[in-house]
Order: C-alpha cells, then structure tokens, then sequence
C-alpha cells in the first residue's frame, strides 16, 4: 500500500529495540532505529515499511557533493514523488532563524545515518529517506531539519559507499547511480 488518508497510528513501543533491514540490488545494510529519541519518525518509517511502501523502489538519487544517496519514492522513482497521502511533525519541533526566516535544527550528520528527507517547510517530511556516505554529508549541519532515525555499521556503510561510487552527474539534484540501484525490501526486526 503506498497512499494514505492520514499519517500512520503509532503502533511500535518507543522503549523497544527496531532494526531496518534493507536487501538491495546491492547487498544488505540494517539500520538500528532511534525509537526512543524520535518515535513519531520511527513510527512512521516503521509502519510504511511494514505495508511494503519501500519494496522495490530506486535509489533514484546520488549526490556526492553532500554525500548522500536518496530514496523512498515508490509513485514516481524521484524527489518529485508525492509521497504517502500526509506529512510528519518535526522532530523535535524546529526554531525559525529570525535574520533569515530559515528553520534551524539540531541535527549533525556522520556517515552511516538513515535520515529523513524533506522540502524546506516545517511538518514536511513524510516518507523519503536518504543515507549519509561520507564526510560531506556535515555540510548540511547548518540547516540541521533533516531528522536523523537510524544508523548502520560498517558493513551496512560499505554497501551504501559502494552505491555512492556508481554516481554519474546530471539533472537538478546531483545525479544518480549508473545502474538501477533496487530496495527490494525494507524488513523490519523488532526486539
């Protein structure tokens, strides 16, 4: 199922152990979810992928400029995909930079983060995700609104590193690997 009237009811203990294991075309990264520090995030990403909204989608993304690889997007394969029909609450609610008017977060971004992808709105992520590859990805901690929710070790680094490495240049957001990168699936474990 990949359109929804409303976002997902919460439905994981945020005091339990979740891990997202994703099986790609690429080889396999489990990603130990942060439940109890962002459950409405958790929650989210934990329910989509329980009804399948991730399976066999593409990594349509690849930007080695800030190190990340982009996903999630099952209607359209792209960043223009509309998503799951809703958008989540911030975690925890941003502040508005009043020089600029920009929000500001308290994230900062470290190679192997399983984080959520959003427009430049508040409320706005709703099921994109990316993975962070390298050390550039840091050159997004001045925004900090990207809600980090998971994170993988270096076996699950070095898959998504290797699918970094197919990036070829091109379009509006950086380019895309070289190949068809598939998500067959997003697993779920919970203990």
């Amino acid at each position: 199922m990949i359109d929804f009237d409303a976002p997902q009811p919460m439905c994981i203990d945020p005091e339990a152990r979740y891990v997202a294991v994703f099986d790609t075309s690429e080889g396999e990264m489990s990603f130990e979810l942060t439940a109890s520090e962002t459950p409405l995030t958790v929650n989210n990403f934990v329910t989509l992928a329980r009804w399948g909204y991730y399976d066999d989608t593409l990594l349509f993304r690849t930007d080695p400029s800030i190190d990340i690889i982009q996903g999630g997007s099952p209607h359209t394969n792209s960043a223009s995909d509309p998503g799951p029909g809703y958008t989540i609450p911030d975690e925890p609610a941003f502040e508005v930079d009043p020089a600029t008017g920009a929000l500001t977060g308290p994230y900062r971004y470290q190679p192997g983060q399983l984080v959520m992808a959003r427009s430049a709105g508040e409320n706005s992520a709703g099921a994109q995700f990316f993975l962070t590859t390298g050390p550039d990805t840091a050159l997004l901690d001045s925004q900090g609104t990207y809600v980090v929710f998971g994170s993988t070790d270096d076996a699950g680094l070095a898959v998504a590193q290797s699918i970094i490495g197919l990036h070829e240049p091109g379009g509006s957001l950086g380019g895309a690997p070289s190949r068809d990168v598939t998500v067959r699936s997003v697993t779920i474990e919970e203990s």
